[in-house]
């Protein structure tokens, strides 16, 4: 679900012909597991009958539970499979969600990537449109 400032910033993109980048790798220091928030379809969870409906639906995300509410009234969620390592206890059976971490789309969503993590996403011109332009370049520059 995009917010504005995230249908702004996938418009910039689009006008400037750039993507996002992302970088990094994972530090397993556990923040993506901690403070998130859920969605159900296209909306955000804001009461506990919302998240038992999407638990009941799909039972891989009983292993969430609510920790508290953000200024704007979202529940927020910390995953119980997290070990004292930082580890998930239950890699093999992890939601998608967490399969597709980090997703490009917290970026369009008007979020951030937790403090601390290893991974960055940045605004960039991908390569293969620095080829593209490059090769076209070379075609226009060496024509007979």
């Amino acid at each position: 679900m995009l917010s504005i400032a995230g249908w702004w910033r996938h418009l910039r993109l689009r006008l400037t012909k750039k993507e996002l980048i992302l970088t990094g790798q994972c530090r397993q220091c556990g923040a993506c597991c901690r403070r998130l928030q859920l969605q159900s379809g296209k909306k955000w969870l804001r009461s506990k009958r919302d998240f038992n409906s999407l638990v009941k639906r799909q039972p891989e995300f009983a292993c969430f539970e609510i920790r508290g509410r953000d200024p704007q009234r979202l529940l927020i969620f910390n995953c119980t499979n997290l070990g004292t390592d930082n580890r998930c206890q239950d890699y093999n059976n992890r939601p998608q969600l967490c399969r597709d971490f980090p997703n490009k789309a917290i970026f369009f969503c008007g979020g951030q990537l937790p403090e601390g993590c290893g991974y960055t996403l940045s605004e960039g011109t991908p390569f293969r449109t620095l080829l593209e332009e490059n090769e076209q370049s070379y075609l226009r520059d060496n024509r007979h």
